[in-house]
């Protein structure tokens, strides 16, 4: 079964250059930023499909570089969560 978004993917994260670093590494993918505050930036990505094999894609690029960066970020599908640890 195919899942359909009418919103993105969202990364949320607390700096423009995590923000930036991430957005290099999903290059492919139809991805953009969106500053939410001084602290606050989302890397949005639309999916051109299946939301759930973007999903399955994007994961183990944003937990790597969560890891690699140190940092904690969420996210979120929808109504889906997805805590990503340092």
């Amino acid at each position: 079964m195919t899942t359909v978004l009418r919103e993105p993917i969202r990364i949320e994260t607390s700096s423009r250059w995590d923000a930036l670093d991430l957005l290099a590494r999903i290059p492919g993918l139809r991805a953009y930023l969106v500053q939410l505050g001084d602290r606050r930036w989302n890397v949005c990505v639309r999916p051109d499909g299946d939301a759930d094999d973007v999903l399955a894609a994007l994961l183990p690029t944003a937990q790597q570089w969560a890891t690699e960066r140190a940092v904690e970020a969420v996210v979120r599908v929808g109504e889906r969560r997805y805590e990503l640890r340092r």
